[in-house]
């Protein structure tokens, strides 16, 4: 795969080149994981519940794309992982 989509919502995604991402990192704390993935000029941030798959499979590319789960089924959780919520920071006018 060359590109990840990250979806914000219905109407508005990005698409982000793994060629890239420079660095990823995943963190694990009080029942909420984190990912950062910062790609070129851009940081993504995902948190959730259960991401360390996700994050494993950064590393080999097989991810297609990431979306959050809706509100109203984020109470039920989810097997493999559940996004909540997705932050992009533009970095490419940080010092």
């Amino acid at each position: 795969m060359d590109h990840l989509r990250v979806e914000l919502s219905a109407s508005c995604f990005y698409l982000f080149s793994y060629h890239h991402m420079d660095v990823a990192k995943f963190e694990s704390g009080d029942g909420k994981d984190t990912i950062t993935i910062s790609f070129l000029n851009r940081r993504v941030r995902i948190s959730g519940t259960d991401l360390r798959d996700w994050a494993m499979a950064l590393q080999t590319r097989t991810i297609e794309s990431i979306k959050p789960v809706p509100t109203r089924y984020s109470a039920l959780g989810s097997e493999g992982g559940a996004v909540e919520a997705i932050e992009i920071e533009d970095t490419s006018t940080q010092g």
